[in-house]
C-alpha cells in the first residue's frame, strides 16, 4: 500500500504526459472514427 501511495504521489500532475499516445495524435480524425464505429467485428 506504502508503494501505491508513493507512484500516486510522483505521478500527481503527469497525467497529460502519461496517457499521451503516439499512435492516436498521428492518427487522423477521420481514420479514427471509421476505426471506432465499426459496424462488425
Amino acid at each position: 500500500m506504502e508503494e501505491l501511495l508513493k507512484f500516486t504521489w510522483l505521478s500527481r500532475g503527469c497525467s497529460d504526459y502519461l496517457t499521451d499516445r503516439y499512435s492516436e495524435r498521428k492518427e487522423s480524425a477521420g481514420a479514427l472514427s471509421a476505426r471506432v464505429n465499426q459496424r462488425s467485428l
